[in-house]
């Protein structure tokens, strides 16, 4: 076991490294690599496995615990993107955007994927839920921006044994290209050769056999367009409307999580005992539509116009609300994932 000081109980097998400052890498874990470059901040997870010609960790981007990736070429993570925790993935190359959130569980495998033609790439800001698996045979792409839902499954071949070719049958093996903006519902099934296009929702539990064109509503077994999109962007009146029944919604999430929320004028004072206390500003009838979450530490501004941007940095009240403010669809880019805070009805049981 080559344990390299700065890492206790971690075996490093690597040949060139550059590691950056605030790394960690958690106990038991074991990384084999020609070359490793982790960024400043990246953090890899207790017990975990990553192997790979080369590995590269952007800054603040995380492997959760337990992950294991096998990744024969290079296995990239771009910068504040997250791989929660038990990721099993096995391929040629894995290329992850910055930005992006991919939930317990997930799995590239499930198939031969040992493979020259075995490659993933995920583009940046994507949101991947829990247990999501894609069999990578052949390519999958990921674009921008993309929703994948709970038990979403992506294959790329398919065949059965006791349906030869030489009877008649047929054997898929196909690559797979998620465009910009597309969301896959609960339990969506994409099969091999597909392309599904820009902007488009496929519903849940659908089985998408043939490529979907961009912009629609796509639902069934198989998968039929069922209707196009055509959203209207808010106005001003109507973003500010918006976002003030997103703040108040998420001033009665921080009551639940056990949070003191007090108004004082035009805006709202929210206190966490001996964690501190902030001052929360939202955006009035006239100019910018903003919210600032401040403290005695400093303070941070959410601003809710185009492009969306968060001025300032952010602490745990401000995290909480860019992280509500991602599962309402308002994604703030931010130099690292935000994650909520522990209501403390969990947090008295989890300490």
């Amino acid at each position: 076991m080559a344990e390299d000081e700065r890492f206790p109980g971690v075996d490093l097998r690597v040949g060139r490294s550059r590691i950056g400052v605030g790394v960690e890498i958690g106990r038991g874990s074991v990384i084999v690599a020609d070359e490793l470059v982790l960024g400043d901040g990246a953090r890899v997870g207790a017990g975990c496995d990553l192997r790979s010609a080369h590995i590269e960790l952007a800054a603040a981007a995380q492997v959760g615990d337990c992950g294991h990736l096998l990744v024969a070429d290079r296995l990239r993570v771009g910068a504040g993107s997250r791989l929660d925790s038990g990721a099993s993935v096995v391929c040629r190359s894995l290329d992850i955007g910055s930005g992006s959130y991919i939930g317990q569980r997930w799995q590239v495998g499930a198939g031969a994927t040992m493979e020259e033609r075995s490659t993933v790439a995920v583009g940046g800001n994507c949101q991947i839920a829990p247990d999501v698996v894609f069999n990578a045979t052949e390519p999958i792409v990921i674009g921008n921006g993309v929703g994948i839902s709970p038990h979403v499954a992506v294959f790329t071949h398919g065949y059965h044994s006791g349906h030869a070719v030489r009877d008649g049958h047929t054997a898929a093996f196909a690559g797979v290209v998620v465009r910009d903006g597309v969301w896959l519902g609960f339990r969506a099934t994409l099969l091999p050769g597909v392309e599904v296009g820009e902007g488009t929702v496929v519903a849940a539990t659908a089985t998408v056999t043939r490529s979907l064109p961009p912009g629609v509503l796509a639902a069934g077994v198989p998968a039929t367009v069922r209707r196009t999109l055509a959203p209207q962007p808010l106005d001003d009146t109507g973003r500010r409307r918006a976002v003030g029944a997103l703040v108040e919604s998420w001033l009665h999430r921080l009551v639940f999580k056990g949070l003191g929320v007090r108004r004082t004028g035009p805006g709202w004072e929210v206190s966490a005992g001996s964690g501190g206390s902030w001052r929360v500003q939202s955006a009035g009838p006239a100019g910018p539509c903003e919210v600032t979450v401040a403290s005695d530490r400093g303070q941070a501004v959410f601003v809710f116009e185009e492009p969306l941007v968060v001025r300032g940095e952010l602490d745990v009240l401000g995290h909480d609300l860019r992280d509500f403010c991602r599962r309402a669809t308002w994604t703030f880019p931010y130099s690292t994932n935000s994650t909520g805070v522990v209501p403390e009805r969990f947090a008295r049981l989890l300490g």
